[in-house]
């Protein structure tokens, strides 16, 4: 089912690796108040490694058990996040893993879920935030996102979110990253799709 209007709230940040998004989230998290984490990493590693507080966090993962979603269950994941802005609004979601989720399942029934989840986070006021890498995906794939949203670079990206976020991103990004903003500004790895 092709999308008929843009994503308003979802951004997408293609990245090498994601320590710059789970950056963003922690400092997000000391201002904002509190954060919903779904990661391919282990929680308690990622929570531990950046220092995340106010986060409550699931693992994108095949295993059983609780706070778990299996990544071939999109309906798994987008009733997680419906459950949880029901009672966390103006928030920040932040998504580790897409091209995990694309092991399981089609690219339609993604895009179809996450334009299900844009409509949920413009009614709670909230933001979504998803990390990925490019060199994961298939081309298809790649072009498939980019005809749905439209590309952003870095420097909308942070004017984007500083505009949706109650401080600016600018501020919270940790002087001690491996990039500062002005590396983010000018890097050419970094695409964003909203």
């Amino acid at each position: 089912m092709p999308v008929s209007e843009e994503m308003l709230r979802i951004s997408l940040l293609v990245e090498n690796y994601p320590r710059k998004g789970f950056h963003v989230l922690a400092k997000l998290m000391e201002k904002n108040g509190c954060g919903l984490c779904i990661t391919r990493l282990h929680p308690e590693y990622v929570c531990s490694k950046f220092d995340l507080k106010n986060v409550e966090c699931y693992w994108l993962s095949g295993c059983k058990g609780k706070q778990i979603i299996q990544p071939k269950s999109l309906g798994q994941l987008t009733r997680v996040v419906k459950s949880w802005l029901k009672e966390n609004k103006n928030s920040v979601i932040f998504l580790d893993g897409l091209e995990y989720l694309l092991i399981w399942n089609d690219m339609g029934r993604i895009i179809d879920a996450l334009n299900e989840l844009d409509k949920v986070l413009v009614n709670s006021n909230s933001n979504m935030l998803i990390c990925m890498d490019p060199l994961t995906l298939e081309q298809k794939d790649l072009n498939r996102i980019s005809s749905v949203l439209k590309m952003r670079n870095a420097e909308e990206m942070l004017d984007h979110l500083s505009k949706t976020q109650s401080q600016q991103i600018c501020e919270v990004l940790p002087v001690n990253a491996d990039q500062t903003v002005e590396d983010l500004l000018q890097s050419k790895e970094l695409h964003v799709i909203p």
